[in-house]
């Protein structure tokens, strides 16, 4: 119990020596990592199909008209194991929208696993392709020549590619490292970038998830964990800790930094807990003057145990098995 528990100051340490990220974030990330670690998907045992929905910063407008423009992102994935050299597929579907700005992605995902004498190890791909709409007519320009003001909106789609692997100890001690936006795609929708400032890129960063889980008593089991995200210039990290009862309901704590504060609760309907629904609601602690209070998440998953390809497995991944 006390080597799990000198994990905590070691990954506040890695905290303050990363740098952020430039992409969406959800509250329920250690659900389903998959959408930033594509070697997740080989230690899942159990196929599912999940869905997240955020709203961030629920009300908020445009100081000049009102219109809205708070942003909001959808998640759709699919996981499946596989019984062969590959140990698991996947595919994630997103929507992130940002008033002027929209970006929808999909994603592939293959992974394979080693078993170690220490624990298991796995590696996983995840090319896609990545289309970004910029809706220029919604832009405000001081000057009525500026070349970015084309009048309507414009979609660019780019290829992109995110790696990663995942390790897990025996004593159920877990951390991965995954890079994102390998291919750095850049959008420019046919305006000449030479003669205009316009930069528009997405920038390789990378991610970090660290997590174990503590058995407090037979129906109390606590599964701290800290997701670190970073692009080498400015970094950001959640600290979080969900409390599962009776593999049955859940809920827990968490803080993003320099964001919010986190409210997490679940509960797991039907036979074996195969239809898993989670709500969060984020407050906002830091700058609330530029954003409104409050954000919220759904997260839904329901496990399909008979779906595998190359064969049946037996053991669920004690990490998320509730």
């Amino acid at each position: 119990m006390l080597k799990k528990w000198l994990i905590v100051p070691i990954l506040l340490t890695v905290c303050f020596l990363a740098k952020a990220q430039n992409g969406f974030f959800f509250s329920h990330y250690m659900l389903n990592p998959s959408y930033f670690n594509p070697a997740w998907v080989g230690t899942e045992e159990t196929a599912f199909v999940a869905f997240q929905y955020r709203n961030q910063w629920l009300g908020y407008s445009s100081s000049f008209d009102g219109d809205g423009g708070a942003p909001s992102t959808q998640l759709l994935t699919l996981n499946i194991p596989v019984n062969t050299v590959i140990s698991g597929l996947g595919f994630n579907l997103s929507n992130d929208n940002l008033g002027p700005l929209n970006n929808i992605q999909g994603q592939f995902t293959v992974a394979s696993k080693w078993n170690l004498s220490f624990g298991t190890l796995s590696v996983g791909l995840m090319p896609g392709f990545f289309s970004q709409t910029e809706k220029f007519d919604e832009l405000r320009f001081n000057d009525p020549e500026d070349p970015l003001n084309v009048g309507a909106s414009q979609t660019q789609l780019k290829a992109d590619l995110n790696a990663g692997i995942f390790f897990q100890t025996k004593g159920n001690i877990y951390f991965g490292l995954s890079a994102m936006n390998i291919l750095e795609p850049s959008f420019n929708f046919g305006i000449d970038i030479d003669t205009v400032s316009f930069g528009n890129n997405f920038k390789r960063n990378y991610t970090g998830l660290v997590g174990t889980a503590l058995n407090i008593s037979q129906d109390l089991v606590i599964r701290p964990s800290v997701l670190i995200r970073s692009d080498l210039v400015g970094f950001t990290y959640d600290l979080s800790a969900l409390a599962i009862f009776r593999e049955k309901m859940w809920g827990g704590i968490s803080y993003r930094r320099s964001e919010s504060a986190i409210l997490l609760l679940g509960y797991s309907l039907l036979e074996d807990n195969v239809l898993k629904l989670g709500y969060s609601f984020d407050y906002v602690v830091d700058e609330q003057d530029a954003k409104q209070p409050t954000s919220h998440e759904i997260f839904i998953r329901y496990d399909i145990p008979d779906l595998i390809f190359g064969g049946k497995k037996t053991v669920k991944t004690p990490r998320f098995s509730f």
